[in-house]
């Protein structure tokens, strides 16, 4: 059941009932979709799945590639919260292998976040599910980009709380290679580019605190607050209005349901609104809307779930025999598997079960 009375709750509750509707149908019409949720831990919750993607500097192995971010914000209609699970990009998926074996085109192990680029929404959504039990109910995909321009024209920067002064190594950007940087330790502001440096460069020295995941949550945090200290403030939504409008129409991002018709449309009655919620604590857009946060990935930087390769084949007979007979470039480098898993067998039972308890141990309010 939906909340009512604050300025979230108006937001969410277009999605909510389409959340209802689109679980419904896939039940329906997707035999395996019961199997990929776990519907205990689906109730009361709206996921959204968010690809961010561009090109990243990361020696040795390449010097400009392209790579993902997947992240779902999991809101809680019951306590109000967005959850946030994170998934490393360098997690294989053999969804994707088996997708492309399908049409002809045998590959190594594929990286899950190329999930959209090779099938688009539908393999994206269906990897996720498999991985996490979670019903994805809605997926943006966007480029680094639209990050900027979300900072730069409708938040006008942003303020971040820096836990440690670090070095960033040069990053890309739409072509263009910015140079090393440095972010001191405390309050700073940010414009749309130092944003997307802080959350995508390397840092100079490894630092598990630092991990990209960690300052990913910083600026999500920072995202929030700026929109909680501009709610109240008619222009803001105006601004907010054109920039889901304008994004739209353009490549950089991309939806599988209609913003316009769920969000914009609703946005006039938010407007409208502004002098009500200006007078209580109804438009409480901040960072007290963040609820867990989990990031999947190697346990020696982040909570678990996964492993590196060339860990995996000390406890995983079929990680060490993959690896042996040349399965795995570059001897597994930059590779993770969940643990003790099968890529050979059925997916959901023999491949994703411990990011799966991950997950649901995690959000489950058991």
């Amino acid at each position: 059941m939906v909340r009512a009375g604050t300025l979230v709750d108006t937001l969410i509750n277009p999605f909510a009932g389409e959340a209802v509707r689109r679980r419904d149908e896939r039940a329906r019409l997707d035999p395996d979709y019961a199997r990929r949720v776990d519907q205990k831990l689906n109730q009361a919750r709206i996921n959204f799945l968010l690809f961010g993607y561009g090109e990243t500097h990361e020696p040795p192995i390449a010097v400009d590639v392209i790579i993902g971010s997947l992240s779902i914000l999991s809101y809680d209609l019951r306590t109000g919260r967005a959850d946030i699970v994170s998934l490393t990009h360098d997690t294989r998926a053999p969804e994707i292998e088996r997708f492309l074996a399908q049409r002809g085109r045998p590959s190594l192990p594929v990286k899950i976040d190329q999930a959209y680029s090779v099938g688009g929404f539908d393999l994206m959504r269906k990897t996720v599910e498999a991985a996490t039990g979670l019903s994805i109910d809605f997926q943006i995909v966007f480029k680094d980009s639209v990050l900027i321009n979300l900072v730069d024209g409708v938040l006008g920067g942003i303020a971040i709380d820096n836990p440690a002064d670090f070095k960033v190594q040069p990053f890309y950007l739409d072509g263009k290679l910015f140079e090393e940087g440095r972010f001191g330790k405390g309050q700073q502001p940010l414009n749309g580019t130092q944003t997307v440096q802080y959350i995508k460069a390397l840092t100079a020295h490894h630092d598990p605190s630092l991990e990209r995941n960690v300052r990913k949550v910083i600026v999500f945090r920072a995202l929030l607050d700026g929109a909680h200290q501009r709610c109240h403030d008619r222009d803001f939504w105006l601004r907010v209005s054109r920039f889901v409008a304008g994004q739209s129409g353009s490549q950089a991002i991309q939806y599988d349901f209609d913003p316009l018709g769920l969000l914009v449309s609703h946005l006039g009655d938010v407007i409208s609104g502004v002098g009500r919620f200006a007078k209580s604590e109804g438009c409480d857009l901040g960072a007290s809307r963040i609820g867990k946060t989990l990031y999947v990935v190697d346990p020696a930087v982040g909570d678990g779930g996964v492993q590196w390769v060339s860990m995996q084949v000390l406890t995983n007979p079929i990680a060490k025999r993959d690896l042996e007979s040349g399965v795995y470039p570059l001897a597994g480098a930059g590779m993770e598997l969940p643990l003790n898993s099968d890529p050979y067998g059925d997916l959901i039972t023999g491949y994703w079960p411990s990011v799966r308890r991950l997950v649901k141990q995690s959000l489950s309010h058991e």
